[in-house]
């Protein structure tokens, strides 16, 4: 007697740049653009603090339209993968935490193959992975996400889907300019991969600008943070324009001697 087709079924999130790798052939389910209505929050906001394995995840996830078919169809292709290779297949299910929606399909997807007689592991690789923010936005309380609704007035530099770039009020010369992600989080340590956008966007706008500049974050208001949602300065420079970076004096003059002592 045939031995049952092998699959092994991973769930990850994308946020986290850590996918899983495998040897032999992979399959790969992309769910993080669907099966979770980001508008439906009176839904949604008592789910999140769950995962995929707690019934109510599962139930909302698997009552979207079209997940059926999608569950029903990833199992067809991993099955006959597995039956034409006689080999152990992989299927990678992500979102973009790994927390609800991939871990749910994946469960839902083993159990489809489980019952069609398929020997299958099911693995999830950031179920554990922090809650790293409930919301899209903080609301009131956060000037920068007030300016990503379209609440509060800027002047609005540059748009793209992820971030905005405004010019600050007050700003410490002619070509001073923010970048700010349209999803909340507190600083650049909060969300590394929000951090990455972030900055990927930043040096763009900064490559465009051709010229020297200083590009500056902080974290914290002990190193002169004052609004609590990440930010990025891009601050041109010219010969002699006397701006000072935001360090004591004491730290640029401890700065100098170390670096006389190195040369």
């Amino acid at each position: 007697m045939p031995a049952p087709p092998q699959v092994v079924v991973t769930s990850y999130g994308a946020r986290w740049n850590d996918p899983p790798r495998h040897d032999g052939p992979v399959l790969k389910l992309d769910v993080s653009g669907t099966l979770w209505d980001p508008a439906a929050t009176a839904i949604t906001q008592d789910l999140v603090p769950h995962t995929g394995l707690h019934p109510d995840v599962r139930n909302h996830v698997l009552a979207t339209p079209g997940a059926g078919q999608l569950i029903g169809d990833t199992g067809r292709d991993a099955l006959a993968l597995a039956e034409r290779r006689g080999a152990r297949v992989h299927l990678d299910v992500h979102c973009w935490y790994g927390r609800h929606r991939a871990v749910a399909v994946a469960e839902e997807v083993a159990n489809w193959l489980r019952g069609r007689g398929a020997d299958v592991t099911v693995v999830h690789r950031h179920i554990a992975r922090p809650l790293v923010h409930r919301n899209p936005t903080i609301g009131d309380h956060c000037v920068f996400c007030q300016i990503v609704a379209g609440t509060e007035p800027a002047t609005v530099l540059r748009q793209w889907d992820d971030a905005l770039a405004i010019k600050p009020r007050g700003g410490v010369n002619a070509g001073h300019t923010l970048v700010i992600p349209r999803r909340h989080v507190d600083n650049a340590v909060v969300d590394p991969a929000i951090t990455a956008l972030t900055m990927a966007r930043a040096a763009e706008l900064g490559a465009e600008l051709g010229c020297d500049l200083n590009v500056i974050t902080s974290v914290g208001a002990l190193a002169t943070q004052t609004v609590f949602h990440l930010h990025v300065h891009l601050v041109p420079r010219t010969a002699d324009d006397g701006l000072p970076l935001p360090w004591t004096p004491q730290h640029i003059s401890r700065a100098v001697g170390v670096t006389a002592a190195l040369n």
